[in-house]
């Protein structure tokens, strides 16, 4: 990952990425180094430890330390039949899921570079409850597990890189 570091009257380092997708839906700041571009989300929330802005349209955004933002995906459904399909752009990095059944299991997986994943999590009556995560016909994750009474969920949340 690429890093900026500001000196003068405010100091600051911040990571960039070069996969814009990384960034999530914000707003970015662009920078060109070596004919490649590298990205440095903005927030409109100022970092304790930051006071590099810009401002685009009348509005303050501030340079967020680390550029990569996944939000969270969370999905719950009671035990009739159903078959859920999530296409999602997972960056690198460490993940977390949690999936429950008749109870919660955690379970990590790692990505070495961002990719665009599909997240599949079915029931069908007698079977198990299945989730799914995979890539360009690769399994990057799967679990199976028995159906509990109420409600079944699962959450997928990125740990760091």
């Amino acid at each position: 990952m690429a890093n900026i570091t500001v000196t003068g009257a405010s100091t600051g380092s911040f990571n960039m990425t070069d996969e814009i997708r990384d960034i999530g839906n914000n707003k970015y700041l662009k920078v060109a180094m070596s004919d490649k571009s590298y990205y440095a989300r903005l927030s409109t929330e100022k970092p304790a430890n930051n006071n590099m802005f810009v401002i685009i349209d009348n509005t303050k955004y501030y340079v967020q330390q680390n550029p990569i933002l996944f939000e969270p995906v969370h999905y719950e459904h009671d035990y009739g039949n159903f078959e859920q399909r999530f296409t999602v752009w997972l960056p690198k990095g460490r993940y977390l899921v949690e999936f429950n059944t008749t109870n919660t299991t955690t379970d990590t997986f790692t990505i070495p570079s961002g990719l665009n994943a599909m997240i599949l999590y079915s029931y069908r009556r007698g079977n198990s409850v299945q989730l799914a995560i995979g890539s360009d016909g690769s399994r990057i994750f799967y679990k199976a597990r028995e159906a509990g009474r109420h409600q079944t969920w699962f959450t997928l949340s990125r740990q760091g890189d």
